[in-house]
């Protein structure tokens, strides 16, 4: 890797998770709207963590400890997500504030929660969605 690459790997890396530049929604989702629903519509088909379309690879990101659901990412931010360190710039504050906490939502990560997600974005987007 060049030295030119590696500034440029740094400086991404530095950068917040583009979902904390996205606008803040509504809080509360409208009668006909559930929490995934409306962490689907927020995110648009869009990463979480690096802002770019989802494409055919969405996973269902969720933190281990909590065993919650904490965004969409793409399988790209998924994997650096899982191998960065516990204080790495980018993902020390995604995982501080991810999606799910943005819209004050509270899912856990299991099989309805899954299944729905996959309802949504298959609707939305056409793609499968993995597990993460």
């Amino acid at each position: 890797m060049t030295v030119e690459q590696q500034v440029g790997q740094r400086l991404r890396a530095a950068q917040p998770p583009a979902c904390h530049s996205w606008p803040y929604p509504r809080a509360v989702p409208l009668p006909d709207e559930g929490p995934v629903e409306l962490l689907a519509s927020w995110q648009a088909g869009r990463c979480a963590g690096c802002g770019h379309s989802l494409h055919d690879d969405p996973v269902i990101d969720h933190c281990h400890e909590t065993g919650l659901v904490r965004g969409l990412l793409c399988t790209q931010c998924n994997n650096a997500e899982g191998t960065a360190p516990p204080r790495h710039p980018r993902w020390f504050r995604y995982r501080t504030m991810p999606p799910t906490a943005i819209l004050g939502l509270h899912l856990p990560y299991g099989k309805p929660v899954r299944c729905r997600l996959a309802q949504v974005l298959t609707a939305v987007e056409g793609s499968p969605v993995r597990r993460g």
